[in-house]
């Protein structure tokens, strides 16, 4: 199941993480460079993660990223701090996605879409997720929840 949220809003997410650009992440236009823009997005996925999924996750599984996508909406430039916002977008048998934004004050500057399969630890294939860590997906998602 996929809903549609527009990932450009910062009212979307409940979730952020913030972090301070670096001088380092500019290249010699200095812009922040494409590359910082999908570690960004990465500290956030983590962030979150770490937070709701990890918790619920079986030891067995671990959870690799299949896809990312990311929507480049703005320049960004050094120094600066930006909140990154997560949400789960979708929910599949074995995969989720994630969506997220990376705003400074209300402006997005970017936007970002992530798959991600649980694989079986052992044999390194893709297993159904859990009832019990979908159903946290699914709250999260806002699923059954008034949400639409």
């Amino acid at each position: 199941m996929t809903r549609e949220f527009n990932l450009t809003e910062r009212v979307t997410f409940s979730y952020f993480e913030t972090e301070k650009i670096r001088f380092s992440d500019t290249d010699m236009v200095g812009h922040v460079n494409n590359v910082a823009f999908a570690a960004l997005l990465e500290s956030g996925r983590t962030a979150f993660g770490h937070a709701h999924l990890m918790p619920h996750q079986p030891a067995t599984a671990a959870v690799v990223m299949a896809r990312v996508e990311i929507d480049y909406r703005r320049e960004l430039h050094w120094p600066a701090a930006v909140d990154i916002g997560t949400r789960v977008v979708g929910i599949g048998r074995s995969s989720y996605a994630m969506g997220q934004g990376i705003f400074v004050g209300e402006r997005c500057i970017a936007t970002g879409r992530t798959t991600l399969v649980m694989i079986d630890r052992e044999t390194r294939h893709a297993m159904a997720m859990p009832n019990s860590y979908r159903v946290v997906l699914e709250t999260l998602m806002g699923v059954g929840v008034g949400k639409t």
